[in-house]
């Protein structure tokens, strides 16, 4: 155990998963479903690039960080786990259409400050976006606050029961909605047992000074990192699911029992 939950471990086994999944995933091919598979694709494509940069972080001992990252990465790899079984009804025009909800509502929200000539939507385009979010809200009701039209938490839920159990656990992404996002959200909180949490705070006494220093907390820096990978190794198994790689499963459910475990 002191020799798995160590810093080289975590660098270790991550650079084992990501060369397995560009050696199996890549080129991602292109099949009768494309929509769907570029959608997984370029989702995950954004959570190597997330996962290269907890990497670094993680180098630099800066927790706070990595779970702002690793928060930021599971709910996408939740929409990418309903999105591969294709889990919710007209998922992909769901998935799409949202943008326009958010689109209206960061226009609207600057107009009333009267800031509207500072959203970046040009003013040819306003009515267009408007009236495909008058769109969306007809077809999929007024519900949204995620493209599901339901909580993260009920969405993870989901998840859970569309895919096999991880480790014999039937509730692993509800455990990493615990871990990652909720615990996460401890540790970027701005008050003091918030931004403490990830450092300790020293005294040290130097020549005719006392000062303070701020020291990473060991324990939370492995925490962060090993569920970040966890949250990854996901990713990996998501788009391997959609692009019917089987290995990906199988690399999925070894790595995961290997992190769990407690040998």
């Amino acid at each position: 155990m002191d020799n798995k939950f160590t810093v080289a471990n975590f660098m270790r086994v991550s650079d084992e998963a990501l060369k397995f999944q560009l050696s199996t995933l890549y080129p991602v091919p292109a099949q009768k479903d494309k929509v769907r598979i570029d959608l997984l694709f370029l989702n995950h494509d954004r959570n190597f690039s997330t996962f290269l940069t907890i990497k670094y972080l993680v180098e630099h001992q800066r927790v706070a960080d990595i779970y702002v990252l690793s928060r930021s990465m599971f709910e996408n790899v939740i929409s990418m786990g309903l999105l591969a079984k294709s889990i919710i009804a007209g998922d992909i025009s769901r998935y799409q259409e949202f943008q326009y909800v958010e689109i209206h509502k960061t226009y609207e929200h600057l107009k009333k400050l009267g800031l509207e000539n500072l959203s970046g939507l040009p003013t040819s385009e306003v009515q267009e976006v408007s009236d495909r979010r008058s769109d969306y809200v007809k077809k999929w009701g007024r519900n949204a606050s995620s493209w599901t039209g339901r909580s993260l938490e009920e969405n993870v839920m989901m998840v859970d029961k569309a895919y096999p159990p991880t480790c014999n656990e039937s509730h692993f992404n509800e455990y990493l909605y615990c871990q990652v996002y909720r615990k996460g959200s401890q540790s970027t909180h701005s008050s003091f047992a918030g931004l403490s949490k990830g450092v300790n705070i020293e005294t040290i006494t130097m020549p005719g000074v006392i000062a303070r220093r701020l020291a990473v907390n060991k324990g939370h820096l492995i925490f962060s990192c090993f569920h970040s990978f966890l949250v990854f190794l996901s990713s990996v198994r998501f788009l391997g699911t959609t692009i019917g790689k089987t290995e990906c499963e199988t690399y999925f459910q070894k790595m995961a029992k290997y992190i769990i475990s407690d040998k």
